[in-house]
């Protein structure tokens, strides 16, 4: 059975932008506040821990969290994501890439 695949690609400053955002929707950080520093890890699952701005204790993402930071910022910019696409994220040394299969 064939499959359809499609990559999207985030920069890092794209992702800042989608995971400081979704905080401040989800209540996490202040609508002024901001990211200072972003790191992924991809050890067991893929997390990210960022630091915000101003200074403030360090909050981690574990995948899921981070998925839905990125799917709220392609809705706010208006990319279509198919909603029985299987979805995974993967990391590359300057880019998050979202993956999106959909069978046939």
């Amino acid at each position: 059975m064939p499959t359809e695949t499609r990559i999207i690609t985030f920069t890092n400053a794209e992702i800042k932008q989608a995971i400081a955002h979704y905080c401040v929707k989800t209540g996490r950080l202040a609508a002024n506040s901001g990211i200072a520093a972003l790191t992924f890890a991809n050890e067991s699952e893929l997390s990210a821990t960022f630091e915000p701005a101003p200074a403030g204790p360090k909050v981690t993402f574990q995948e899921s969290e981070i998925a839905a930071a990125v799917l709220l910022h392609c809705k706010e910019r208006g990319i279509p994501i198919a909603r029985r696409a299987i979805k995974t994220l993967q990391v590359a040394k300057d880019a998050v890439m979202l993956t999106l299969t959909m069978p046939a």
